[in-house]
């Protein structure tokens, strides 16, 4: 399993890096140009990509056996008034051969600009985690966004929130289908050139159960495309079977390749 999701991983990963190399490979020109013109470039080219990619992991061997891998990607499409972002995220871990954490989570949201502030957005998100005593939990929403701060080359604060569903299978039991309120923020600050601060949180409100999960990081550049980063995650369930703890946290540091 691990040799499998390393191999998952690097795939991402150079996916990712395959369109940073695209867009680096662009005239340098198009890059000297006016905004104007850059906008008209873009066009041209059917949009602009961003994203990221970060990777971190250990293997110990000897009086300990021990692996632990986690990696994440991002890409961001934008074009006109819309904007495409799709996330993937893996984490897994062995101690003496026995697996101790096994997750995945992809989600893919859509958000139409309605102004420069404001936005409607489609938010869809899966969640597999071995050790959660559900096999699957599924949500997708719809609703309101709109970015209360930014400061050009510093950082930005988006707040969003509206309804959805969530469906959700049990281990042992048969799929659950309930309505949800989703609300999240997102948050980033440039404290320095070489230093940012970020928060995401997600919250999903519903009769059956509240999830809520909270990703605070701080990466340091390396140069202009790598730089290290400490996050913490912390993941919470009002509602667990009775074997689960409602939290799980994790601390990670991954290399992070930005394009």
């Amino acid at each position: 399993m691990f040799r499998a999701l390393t191999y998952g991983i690097s795939l991402c990963l150079l996916a990712v890096s395959a369109v940073a190399q695209e867009a680096a490979e662009q005239p340098a020109a198009e890059a000297e140009a006016p905004a104007a013109a850059a906008e008209e470039a873009a066009e041209a080219t059917g949009g602009t990509w961003s994203g990221s990619a970060e990777l971190g992991g250990t293997v110990t061997t000897g009086n300990s056996e021990t692996e632990n891998l986690n990696g994440k990607a991002e890409a961001v499409y934008e074009r006109d008034r819309w904007r495409h972002t799709t996330k993937a995220e893996a984490l897994y871990s062995s101690d003496a051969g026995v697996d101790t954490a096994e997750r995945y989570v992809a989600s893919y949201k859509a958000d139409y600009k309605r102004s420069e502030r404001s936005y409607i957005f489609g938010a869809l998100r899966g969640e597999v985690d071995e050790f959660s005593g559900y096999e699957y939990r599924v949500s997708e929403s719809v609703g309101y966004g709109r970015r209360f701060w930014e400061v050009p080359d510093k950082g930005y604060f988006d707040l969003e929130a509206g309804p959805g569903f969530r469906h959700s299978k049990p281990e042992d039991g048969v799929r659950e289908d309930h309505a949800i309120a989703r609300m999240a923020a997102k948050y980033r600050n440039k404290w320095t050139p070489n230093t940012e601060f970020s928060e995401d949180l997600i919250v999903e409100a519903g009769t059956d159960n509240t999830f809520t999960e909270s990703v605070t990081g701080y990466k340091v550049r390396i140069n202009s495309s790598l730089a290290m980063k400490l996050s913490y995650t912390i993941k919470h369930n009002t509602d667990v079977p009775v074997d689960k703890e409602n939290t799980d946290t994790i601390t990670a540091v991954t290399l992070v390749y930005d394009f």
